[in-house]
């Protein structure tokens, strides 16, 4: 095996193309080769990177959609939870308005109630403090009618007295 090995490696050594040079035109092939190479494999690199890019452009694109669609799903839950506690307001705001209305009325009522007595009798006591002074002014009146009268017949019986005095002696 030693044997082997020497001779194959004698073989490397003295093979010809290992000590040749490589000329202009050979290192333009290479170049040429390796430039086709790579622009083949920036094209293949881009083809792979377009595709990849376009598929997660639409996986993007169907997530979004997926979550604005649940979003939209979800809004329009609030939504209409929004409107039955808007109608429950409403309903509510009509049903105060209509107690608000029914409790006006009853002070109204009430004050009604108690107002139109009250009237009544001040107006009765009104009339009763006039016809009160009224009967005072002819209390007085009559006292100084009967105090007249009484002066008045003091005075008669004086000239009857006179008069019949007058005439006894004749």
């Amino acid at each position: 095996m030693k044997n082997l090995t020497l001779i194959f490696a004698g073989m490397l050594l003295f093979a010809t193309p290992a000590f040749s040079e490589l000329s202009d035109s050979d290192l333009q092939r290479i170049r040429e080769v390796v430039q086709i190479a790579v622009a083949a494999e920036g094209k293949q690199i881009r083809t792979e990177m377009t595709a990849a890019i376009n598929d997660s452009e639409k996986r993007m694109k169907e997530y979004v959609d997926l979550k604005i669609s649940e979003v939209n799903s979800k809004f329009a839950q609030v939504n209409s939870q929004f409107v039955q506690v808007n109608n429950t307001i409403d309903e509510v705001g009509k049903r105060l308005n209509i107690a608000f209305t029914v409790l006006g009325w009853l002070f109204a009522l009430v004050i009604a109630a108690i107002g139109i007595p009250q009237l009544i009798t001040a107006f009765r006591q009104r009339g009763q403090e006039r016809l009160q002074t009224s009967v005072e002014e002819l209390r007085t009146a009559y006292a100084e009618v009967l105090a007249e009268l009484k002066q008045l017949k003091t005075e008669n019986e004086d000239l009857k007295q006179r008069v019949l005095s007058q005439s006894e002696p004749s």
